[in-house]
């Protein structure tokens, strides 16, 4: 059987983006590096037409407005009738109460096969009186009970990034230690993965925890050589390279370098 990351090159899977206005060059680039065939469709008239060929649907609330919601939410239903998996990334859901009410209506009128976020991110899911500064996470929350917490509460696969990753799904839980830490000095490094995640899903299959594990693994190793061929250089080069390491990484890096424990 052909390997997630062949298949994905092979299929060139077409994934709609409807990301926030900071990061949709970079999303979009970061899509085609690795294999993927990206599309930033705004448009509810046409998302029919866009969802129906489409391998899954990235959602990401960074740059949210009063006219976005509703698409937003007219687009997500179109994808819920089609049967589209729907990633969703709540991008600094604490950081204001507008932002907190809408997420709570979108999950409560769609249904979504993967919330992705930090651990702040998915704690201000939960509990309306969660606070955070942007889209920063706290280091000290623990990202293990919050990854249950938001698993039972939402009833879907939930990812929760930061230095470490938590994946849930299927009552299966890992935790994932790749990545590197200039992935934090790049915009649209976090949200750039939110669209990996999305090209590893399947119109036809139900998400499962290998399919987080390989899309989230794959994408930190690719960093981590990123990391070494801008040789210190600082975010410029690295952002650069990690589209070429994207483009370059092998399956056999993941076998070779993935650093998982079942938790």
């Amino acid at each position: 059987m052909m390997n997630s990351l062949n298949q994905l090159r092979e299929n060139n899977p077409l994934v709609i983006c409807y990301t926030n206005d900071v990061v949709k060059n970079f999303t979009a680039n970061g899509l085609l590096s690795l294999g993927a065939s990206p599309a930033m469709s705004e448009a509810p008239e046409e998302a029919m037409d866009m969802l129906t060929y489409a391998n899954a649907l990235l959602i990401n609330i960074g740059t949210l407005t009063k006219a976005r919601e509703i698409d937003i939410l007219k687009i997500a239903k179109t994808a819920n009738q089609i049967g589209t998996p729907i990633v969703f990334d709540p991008v600094a859901v604490g950081a204001s109460q507008y932002r907190k009410d809408f997420c709570a209506t979108f999950l409560k009128e769609i249904d979504v096969a993967v919330i992705k976020g930090n651990a702040s991110e998915l704690l201000a899911l939960m509990d309306a009186d969660t606070t955070m500064k942007g889209t920063d996470s706290d280091q000290d929350l623990d990202a293990i009970t919050i990854a249950k917490n938001a698993y039972k509460q939402f009833d879907t696969a939930i990812a929760i990034t930061g230095e470490t990753d938590i994946v849930i799904q299927d009552n299966k839980m890992y935790k994932l230690s790749n990545g590197s830490p200039l992935l934090a000095k790049v915009t649209g490094a976090g949200c750039l993965l939110g669209a990996v995640i999305a090209s590893f899903l399947n119109q036809d299959k139900k998400v499962t925890v290998d399919m987080l594990i390989d899309a989230i693994s794959i994408y930190n190793i690719a960093s981590e050589q990123a990391e070494q061929n801008s040789k210190n250089n600082g975010p410029g080069s690295f952002m650069m390279e990690l589209l070429n390491a994207l483009y370059h990484i092998q399956y056999d890096d993941y076998l070779t370098l993935s650093n998982r424990q079942e938790v």
